[in-house]
């Protein structure tokens, strides 16, 4: 990360409180968030003054690159000025620009629409760091029990729940904070995944939340370790949170721009995070479903509707949101809610993959989510269902996900 970079991250940092915590705000491993009030949604994300997302109508007549150039210069800004180019199913650029700049750019007849950046922060409990020794745990379908065994392979309660098949040759893109490519027991593909960091294009994982989403999803089948819900899977790190957490707006859209351009029908997207609002993105992923791409999506842990956020307002057909519930089927009282969610999954204490070739306790709807996008990479885009949440808020109980 240069320089300049690293300070703006460790400026957004320390203003965390303020920051969406996508999709996993307050998520803690080894430990579920306490009961709180409901969060205020105005304060779930933060715009970045005098940043902007320029996205450019298709013109069949001209190449992206040449629409961007005539907007850059018929409103008489300099093609530096594009900081960062977006490409895909939908064209564009962000940088920095003036309100009167902007003005002019809302006029252009090749312009769709433009948002302010946002800022978001991955949250992390104060035990992410914290490993879990396999050597001494069973799991059974509904408890984990600490017996002397001789096999290091456990299935968590979560994957037990909802079940389990062979992965092997399916594919899940996560777009998270990368994944640590070398676990043994993670089937990552190192060649098709990819960074979304200006200046950083490391796929790995500093922060410690994609691999955990990623185990939860594939993990091998291998007597060792755990187990995921597609295990085996082919796992594709598309990295948009550095090692502090901090990520923007612009490499979300761009990691899903590049799924658009990348992934094939059937192929399933992970996505436990989320930002304020955001129509360009929501867009941009329903168009991309509309392709056959499933996603999986996490509800958020602030305890309000998610008709607030995005992308877990998205109601569309192969757009999958997905609430957290704990082992005794009970809907989590730190998870969002709302007429978009589609399925509950475990969420709550479930045992995963970590960095540093570990395993860990994951508590949020970001690991709710995998549960889902797994069972939709075994089934092809199939979700069954095994009753309903106990308890959810807002009076429709959502469907128990199940293999």
């Amino acid at each position: 990360m240069n320089s300049s970079s690293f300070k703006k991250a460790v400026s957004f940092f320390a203003l965390a409180s303020v920051f969406s915590m996508a999709g996993c705000q307050q998520d803690g491993l080894m430990e579920e968030v306490a009961t709180k009030a409901p969060v205020d949604p105005s304060a779930s994300s933060k715009v970045i003054a005098g940043k902007y997302i320029v996205i450019l109508k298709n013109n069949n007549a001209l190449s992206s690159s040449a629409v961007r150039e005539r907007v850059l210069g018929k409103n008489g800004l300099e093609l530096s000025r594009a900081r960062e180019i977006l490409q895909g199913a939908i064209n564009g650029f962000s940088g920095s620009f003036s309100e009167d700049e902007i003005q002019k750019l809302k006029a252009d007849q090749n312009v769709a629409f433009i948002e302010p950046e946002q800022a978001i922060m991955l949250g992390k409990g104060s035990k992410m760091g914290s490993t879990v020794s396999l050597s001494s745990r069973t799991t059974t379908s509904n408890t984990t029990t600490s017996t002397s065994t001789t096999s290091t392979q456990s299935i968590p309660w979560g994957v037990a729940r909802v079940g389990y098949g062979d992965g092997t040759g399916k594919t899940v893109w996560v777009i998270d904070s990368g994944v640590q490519s070398n676990h043994p027991d993670l089937n990552v593909d190192i060649a098709r995944s990819k960074s979304f960091i200006s200046g950083d294009v490391s796929i790995e994982d500093g922060y410690g939340h994609g691999t955990s989403v990623a185990g939860v999803i594939g993990a091998k089948n291998n007597n060792e370790g755990v187990v995921g819900v597609a295990a085996n899977a082919t796992i594709v790190a598309l990295r948009v949170f550095d090692n502090t957490g901090y990520g923007t707006l612009t490499r979300i859209y761009s990691a899903v721009n590049h799924v658009f351009s990348n992934a094939k029908p059937g192929d399933v997207v992970n996505m436990s995070l989320r930002v304020n609002a955001s129509t360009m993105l929501d867009d941009l992923i329903k168009k991309t479903a509309a392709k056959g791409v499933y996603f999986a999506v996490a509800s958020g842990n602030s305890y309000i509707d998610c008709v607030v956020d995005s992308p877990a307002r998205i109601i569309a057909p192969n757009v999958y949101v997905v609430s957290n519930m704990d082992i005794n089927s009970n809907f989590s009282p730190s998870s969002n809610y709302g007429a978009s969610v589609t399925y509950s999954a475990p969420g709550t204490d479930v045992l995963t993959t970590g960095t540093n070739s570990g395993y860990r306790y994951a508590s949020g709807t970001s690991f709710a989510a995998p549960h889902v996008a797994g069972i939709l990479a075994v089934n092809g885009g199939v979700v069954n269902s095994q009753g309903f949440v106990n308890n959810d808020p807002d009076g429709k109980p959502d469907p128990i996900a199940l293999k």
